[in-house]
């Protein structure tokens, strides 16, 4: 009897190490599981924290355009759309880039060529823009034989343009266009207008809730020169200070009027030389 049991008893011993093997086993895939699965959260979180980062790098002017139409809608003396805006670009780009932007540029939303100037041996072209009431300049400021800097200059009178959606629309694909072609693209923009009332500049102080890096009266303008943690861009000032603000209230000898310009992140001279 003895003998007849014992081959018995062999297969069974093996089925039991077997499933002892497939319990010793359990554990491990576990925890190779657990780690692959917070491999791939932590993947997934890198991957958001860097795509929001670029977001928040790429709307940083135009953040800071809605922030300029809503301190204009408030001192202007009948709102954004009253003043007439400016706005610039600084890029860097290959070598012949001038001409391919001229002709995007110069096109309605059908394709349809517009007219356009020519001028200072090709490195000039201006005209009026596809947006009512804009004209724009592009200047080709410095050239070798890989690259070239291009300044794009433009120019909105408020008053022609039906809704401020209009305006920040244009603005918000001219500028994402210009992205693409250079990512290091500067931009900087300006608006001029009747003030509401002689204390605008302090009014622009609170609005922003600025700090006043320079100040100072001459001749009837009032000048000051902010920076505030709303505003995205900033500019170093005498390499030591940052800025992001500056603004300039002049009051008429003539009928006592005040003219008020809010430049972001400065207020550049250069804009004016967008029509002759």
């Amino acid at each position: 009897m003895i003998y007849m049991m014992t081959p018995n008893y062999e297969p069974q011993k093996k089925k039991q190490s077997k499933k002892q093997n497939k319990a010793n086993r359990k554990p491990g895939l576990k925890l190779m599981l657990s780690i692959l699965l917070v491999a791939a959260l932590m993947l997934t979180a890198w991957i958001q924290e860097k795509s929001i980062a670029g977001q928040r790098a790429e709307d940083a002017a135009i953040q800071d355009f809605a922030l300029l139409t809503g301190w204009a809608d408030e001192l202007l003396l009948q709102g954004a759309l009253s003043g007439e805006w400016s706005f610039r670009w600084d890029l860097t780009l290959m070598y012949g880039s001038l001409e391919q932007l001229a002709d995007e540029l110069f096109r309605t939303e059908k394709g349809e060529l517009l007219p356009k100037n020519i001028r200072a041996h090709g490195n000039v072209v201006d005209g009026e823009a596809q947006l009512s009431g804009s004209y724009i300049k592009l200047i080709r400021t410095d050239q070798d034989k890989i690259a070239e800097k291009i300044t794009i200059l433009l120019q909105v009178e408020g008053t022609k343009v039906s809704k401020a959606a209009e305006l920040q629309n244009y603005i918000r694909n001219m500028h994402q266009w210009l992205r693409e072609k250079d990512q290091n693209v500067q931009m900087s923009m300006k608006v001029f207008g009747k003030a509401k009332d002689k204390g605008a500049i302090s009014s622009l102080k609170s609005l922003t809730v600025g700090q006043t890096i320079d100040e100072y009266m001459d001749r009837g303008t009032k000048s000051a020169t902010l920076f505030s943690s709303q505003v995205k861009q900033y500019r170093w000032v005498d390499n030591e200070k940052m800025a992001n603000i500056q603004a300039a209230l002049h009051e008429s000898s003539v009928d006592g009027e005040y003219t008020l310009t809010i430049g972001v992140p400065l207020i550049s001279g250069e804009f004016g030389e967008v029509v002759d």
